[in-house]
C-alpha cells in the first residue's frame, strides 16, 4: 500500500513540475508581447518610459532569469502583479473567482439534476411521452454552440420580453445588500446559467441513461424484485453500479470551474476567470494568464485526485487494482 501512494506521489509531483513549466512558457508562444516597442498600448509613451517599465516587469531579462524569478515567486506563494493594472495578481483572482465559482456552481449542479433525472426515466420508462419529446429537445438543443443559445436568450428574454438582465453580474450602482442584493445577482445570472445548463445536461442525460440501461437486466435486480423490494429499492441498487460514470463526468465538469464558462462570460460581460482569461489574452499580461492556468490546472489537479479516491470506495474492483 505504501508502494502504491509512493508511485502515486511521484506521478503528481511529475504533473505538477510539467503543469508549472506550461504555466511559463504557454503565454510567451502567443504572438506579440506586452510592452513591446511600437505596440498600441505603449505607443504614445517615450522610448525611456517604455524602456523603464520593461524592465520594472523583467521582460527585458532573458526568459531563463524570467524563468528563474518565476519559480521563485511561486514559491513564496507570489504570483506577480498584473502588467495592465500592475494589481496583485491574487487579488484579481480572489475577485473574479466567486463569480465563475457561482455561476458554473449552479449550472453543473441544475445540469445533474436535469440530466440525471432524464436519464433515468428514459433507461427505467423508455416509453413514456415525456422521454420521447424531452430526450431529443435536451440533446437537440446541446448540440448548439452556446454563444448561440445565449443570443438566443438574450434577444427573447433580454431584449424583447425585457425580463431578466441581458448582461453584467449587479445592476451597476445598485448598492442594496441582504435580500435585495441577492436576489438583483441570482437575476443576472439566470440568462448565463441556462445557457451552461443547456450545454451540460445532454452529456448527463445520455451517460446516466446508457450507465443505467447497462445493469437494467442484472441478475441482482431480478433478485431483489423477486425478494419484493419496492421499485424506489430496486432501482437505488441500479443507480449504486452507474453512479461512477456520471459522478466522474460531474468531477471533470467540476474541474474545469476556471475556465469552462469562457465563452459565457465573454457573451453576457459577467465578471468572472473567463471573462478576465479574454482580457488577459488581448493584453498579453502574462503574470494573469500565469495565474489563471496555474489556478485552472490545480483545480484539474486536485479533483482528479478526489475522484481516483471516490472510485475505491464506490467501486470494490479499483480498490483491489490498486493493492
Amino acid at each position: 500500500m505504501a508502494a502504491v501512494a509512493r508511485t502515486h506521489l511521484v506521478r503528481l509531483g511529475a504533473v505538477v513540475a510539467v503543469l508549472v513549466v506550461a504555466n511559463f512558457w504557454l503565454p510567451r508562444l502567443l504572438p506579440g508581447s506586452p510592452l513591446a516597442e511600437g505596440t498600441a498600448d505603449v505607443a504614445f509613451l517615450p522610448a525611456t518610459v517604455q524602456a523603464d517599465l520593461r524592465r520594472t516587469y523583467g521582460l527585458d531579462l532573458p526568459l531563463t532569469e524570467q524563468f528563474r524569478l518565476y519559480l521563485a515567486g511561486l514559491l513564496r506563494g507570489d504570483l506577480g502583479r498584473s502588467l495592465a493594472s500592475h494589481r496583485p495578481v491574487a487579488s484579481i483572482l480572489a475577485e473574479r473567482l466567486p463569480w465563475t465559482g457561482l455561476l458554473v456552481g449552479c449550472a453543473l449542479l441544475a445540469a445533474t439534476a436535469i440530466g440525471v433525472t432524464l436519464g433515468t426515466l428514459g433507461a427505467w420508462r423508455p416509453g413514456s411521452r415525456a422521454i420521447r419529446w424531452l430526450g431529443p429537445v435536451v440533446v437537440a438543443v446541446g448540440a448548439l454552440p452556446e454563444f448561440l443559445v445565449a443570443m438566443v436568450l438574450i434577444a427573447v428574454f433580454g431584449t424583447w420580453l425585457q425580463l431578466l438582465p441581458a448582461g453584467g453580474a449587479a445592476t451597476p450602482f445598485f448598492a442594496a445588500g441582504g435580500l435585495a442584493g441577492a436576489l438583483d445577482v441570482a437575476r443576472h445570472a439566470v440568462l448565463p446559467v441556462a445557457t451552461l445548463v443547456a450545454a451540460l445536461a445532454p452529456a448527463f442525460f445520455l451517460l446516466s441513461r446508457n450507465a443505467l440501461v447497462a445493469v437494467i437486466g442484472q441478475p441482482y435486480l431480478l433478485t431483489a424484485r423477486g425478494k419484493g423490494l419496492s421499485e424506489g429499492r430496486v432501482l437505488w441498487h441500479a443507480w449504486r453500479n452507474a453512479l461512477p460514470p456520471v459522478l466522474t463526468l460531474f468531477g471533470l465538469r467540476l474541474a474545469f470551474v476556471v475556465t469552462g464558462a469562457a465563452v459565457v462570460e465573454r457573451v453576457f460581460a459577467y465578471p468572472g476567470m473567463g471573462m478576465l482569461l479574454f482580457e488577459a489574452v488581448a493584453r498579453r499580461d502574462y503574470p494573469v494568464l500565469q495565474g489563471i492556468f496555474l489556478v485552472a490546472s490545480a483545480a484539474v489537479v486536485a479533483v482528479s485526485v478526489m475522484l481516483d479516491l471516490a472510485a475505491g470506495v464506490l467501486d470494490p474492483r479499483a480498490r483491489e487494482e490498486r493493492t
